[in-house]
């Protein structure tokens, strides 16, 4: 049978089971203890210098995503558009014609009249509508491109009543 023997404090234990009030399990206990409070200490220490170089990597991996989000989209173009402004007034039941001042190629443009009417498209640089009623409308500009609709412009109006045309007929002097 082997015998070893153990100091721990002033107490001998020894495995004669002859030591004083200590056994052998108490010693394992002990010596267990030991190890796990040392594999934790390390662990600990390991995990705090992990969590630092997780922080490095994700605050790399934000940057090149950052980085990849700059590149992948488009720079933000400004469409230039506006409506010319006249003195004129459009007639209620006539055709008026309205027209752009700046455009570019590439966007279509439309507007809503502000009558409850359908928008129509630019055709060579105007758009003609006719006004069912007269009073205030709002005259709005918009464009097109590559999907998105931006309005651009608006202008108000105030559509006028229709002018009676009395046909005259030759004065006569008497």
């Amino acid at each position: 049978m082997p015998y070893f023997c153990v100091k721990l404090k002033g107490m001998t234990a020894t495995s004669n089971g002859k030591g004083k009030k200590m056994n052998r399990e108490t010693i394992l206990l002990i010596a267990v203890a030991l190890v796990g409070l040392t594999g934790l200490a390390f662990l600990q220490f390991a995990g705090k210098n992990k969590v630092k170089s997780d922080q490095k990597s994700l605050l790399q991996a934000e940057g090149q995503q950052q980085k990849i989000d700059a590149q992948a989209s488009a720079p933000i173009q400004r469409i230039p558009g506006e409506l010319l402004r006249t003195s004129e007034y459009p007639e209620a039941g006539r055709p008026f014609k309205f027209f752009m001042s700046k455009s570019s190629q590439g966007p279509v443009y439309s507007l809503d009249f502000g009558d409850g009417g359908k928008r129509k498209e630019f055709k060579d640089g105007y758009v003609t509508h006719i006004f069912n009623r007269p009073g205030p409308c709002v005259v709005t500009l918009f464009a097109e491109y590559e999907g998105q609709l931006v309005q651009l412009d608006t202008m108000r109006k105030v559509v006028a009543k229709e002018k009676i045309v009395v046909p005259v007929g030759p004065a006569v002097d008497f």
